[in-house]
């Protein structure tokens, strides 16, 4: 089975209006992540998820159905996990899994040996993109920062970027592209360890508790102890705000100028159904 879906040829049914749901399903949640504060509404997540799925059903194709539903589990638990240590925002987590329901494999278009899931491609373009975003937007607080000192003990991160770069070299069969984006990611990754005190200083913010919005996430650097006290995790849902008003917490230190990441979500979909196979030039 597992190498039936892997490398038959499989054809998504439906595939241009998967693709004009995915990208306007997106395209609305990023509305919302950019002009209401990173607040998507829950009705409208669970919308995009619901159709997603019934696409699935009005095209059905046996195949693509289970291809996509296993990959989508695949990544909800990873994605989930990520989501309760405060690495992702929830909404994220939802429109990763109803686009790759939408579209679980490359489009037709695009000539490879197997059925190559859209939504790698889609996170390396969208990640890329949100971390040429991110070096801009961290610039701006590092310059505004009055004790803006790098941690130079970060920089010996350069030694295994320095090893991809003499890999990518040596075997020509690696795109171009691929080198880019993923040079992209390190070399972001590492300028945000350099400053992380910096950055984090400049993106967290003390607000009252009864300011703060279901999913913010708790700012670890200052909340802590408090948070091991209480045995809650840094992703405030129900359980947590009872837990602190209970504890008679006032004011709590969250991560409240975060960039959205939505956009660069919908910049990585659109990215990847014209140049999802890029990164792959050795087919």
């Amino acid at each position: 089975m597992l190498e039936k879906l892997l490398f038959s040829p499989l054809q998504m049914p439906g595939e241009i209006l998967r693709m004009i749901i995915a990208i306007a399903g997106t395209a609305a949640i990023s509305y919302y992540d950019i002009f209401n504060n990173r607040n998507v509404p829950d009705n409208l997540l669970y919308a995009f998820l619901i159709i997603a799925f019934a696409t699935n059903l009005v095209f059905l194709d046996t195949d693509i159905l289970i291809y996509g539903c296993a990959l989508t589990a695949i990544l909800f638990a990873l994605g989930y996990f990520l989501y309760k240590s405060g690495q992702v925002g929830g909404a994220d987590l939802f429109a990763v899994c109803a686009i790759t329901l939408l579209l679980p494999i490359l489009p037709s278009s695009f000539s490879v040996p197997f059925n190559y899931p859209l939504i790698f491609p889609i996170l390396l373009y969208s990640g890329a993109a949100f971390a040429a975003y991110s070096l801009f937007f961290f610039s701006k607080i590092i310059l505004k920062s009055k004790n803006a000192k790098p941690n130079y003990v970060y920089l010996i991160l350069i030694i295994p970027y320095l090893l991809f770069t003499y890999i990518f070299a040596s075997a020509p069969f690696f795109s171009p592209a691929y080198f880019l984006l993923a040079s992209l990611l390190l070399l972001s990754s590492i300028f945000f360890l350099l400053f992380r005190e910096a950055i984090n200083e400049g993106i967290i913010s003390k607000v009252p508790l009864n300011k703060v919005d279901n999913e913010d996430v708790l700012a670890k650097e200052k909340m802590e102890p408090l948070m091991k006290k209480l045995k809650i995790g840094p992703v405030l849902g129900k359980a947590e705000m009872e837990k602190l008003k209970k504890a008679k917490v006032k004011e709590v230190w969250i991560y409240a100028t975060l960039p959205p990441f939505l956009p660069f979500l919908l910049i990585g979909l659109i990215l990847s159904l014209f140049f999802g196979d890029a990164i792959l030039p050795v087919f």
